[in-house]
């Protein structure tokens, strides 16, 4: 008993190979001058050819990616943005930095991605555009969004950045939107420390993207080394970091197999246990089970939940939170309406999902 006390359960560690440390090593003692774009040249191309899209803009955050996906669009004040009410803030931030209004709709039950049903009665005049988050491994339906994007005239933002490698009726996830996003930060299934791409077909939002990425700065475009045509941003990302992205890219059907197997073997763990429910398998996906989530079908209060798992040295992570309750978008109408949000965020946890779990630690888990 004290050894299972005593081992330590991470909610998430990096899945390292020799390949990482000598592209890393290269890139660290040899990528500077003239090779100080080329691994990042490297991913944008290997990247595009793995999502099936024409042009990748790696950045230094996901974030920064949504931000430049609104600033290339052309969204700003007085506009209005559809966003799912369950996801990681950072899906909805950079709506603000724009100055546009964030309108949360609800999440369906079974992926926890925004609800398609639920988006027509939210369209109005001021939307510009849908941000469609595929959440933990899932892929939002995304085929009836495009539909009713096109059918609106409204841009289709896709928040691919935990869905790298899933699928939905055989299409990438990440190949749907007007852009994609994605992310390559520290926890993600393939990762760079930090780091995030924008993906698009459309070469002048590429463009656009591009120079709103670097201070507005493109010296082919006007001959001139630092002149800024525009009020832009330093949103670069590194030749180290771009290593050791295109290392775990190489690697990415090994890193998938190894979450469907801890997928697996929470299923195994966890049938015997009364009113939770975990991640569901879904119609029509391939799902990369990023994030095994657990809901508990009784009133719990999350962060005690978690705190319980700490004595025993699992580092358990709450769902995330409603955006509509937090301080900086607070619309308790909003908030109150998005009843499945609610109820998802209140009463589940994300288990934890590095690439160090075994069976011995997720049978301790679930004890």
């Amino acid at each position: 008993e004290l050894k299972i006390t005593n081992m330590k359960i991470s909610s998430a560690s990096p899945s390292i190979s020799k390949n990482e440390i000598k592209l890393v090593n290269d890139a660290i003692s040899k990528g500077w001058g003239s090779k100080m774009d080329y691994y990042i040249k490297l991913f944008s191309k290997k990247f595009s050819e793995f999502i099936g899209v024409k042009y990748c803009l790696p950045v230094a955050h996901c974030t920064d990616a949504i931000h430049l996906a609104l600033l290339s669009l052309n969204i700003k004040k007085g506009d209005e943005v559809i966003v799912p009410d369950l996801s990681w803030v950072a899906s909805a931030a950079p709506i603000k930095y724009v100055g546009a209004k964030p309108i949360f709709v609800d999440v369906d039950p079974n992926s926890l991605c925004i609800d398609p049903k639920k988006i027509s009665k939210f369209i109005s005049k001021k939307t510009k555009a849908i941000i469609a988050v595929d959440l933990f491994g899932n892929v939002a339906l995304n085929d009836e969004i495009k539909k009713i994007c096109r059918k609106n005239k409204i841009y289709f933002i896709e928040d691919a950045a935990e869905s790298v490698g899933a699928r939905y009726k055989g299409k990438m996830a990440g190949s749907f939107g007007d852009i994609s996003l994605f992310s390559f930060n520290a926890t993600k299934l393939i990762m760079s420390g930090q780091g995030g791409c924008l993906c698009t077909n459309n070469k002048k939002i590429y463009e656009k993207a591009k120079l709103f990425s670097h201070h507005g700065i493109d010296k082919k475009l006007t001959g001139k080394y630092y002149w800024s045509s525009l009020l832009g941003y330093n949103y670069n990302w590194t030749n180290i970091q771009a290593a050791c992205a295109i290392a775990q890219l190489d690697r990415i059907k090994e890193l998938i197999n190894y979450k469907k197997n801890i997928y697996r073997t929470y299923k195994k763990h966890f049938l015997k246990i009364k009113n939770v429910e975990i991640t569901k398998k879904l119609i029509n996906q391939n799902q990369t089970f990023w994030i095994v989530y657990a809901i508990i079908k009784k009133k719990i209060n999350k962060e005690k939940f978690c705190n319980e798992f700490k004595k025993y040295n699992i580092d358990m992570r709450p769902m995330f939170y409603q955006i509509s309750t937090m301080p900086a978008f607070k619309n308790k109408k909003m908030s109150n309406y998005n009843k499945i949000s609610k109820n998802i965020s209140n009463n589940a946890v994300c288990l934890p999902n590095g690439y160090n779990l075994n069976e011995k630690k997720i049978k301790k888990i679930s004890l």
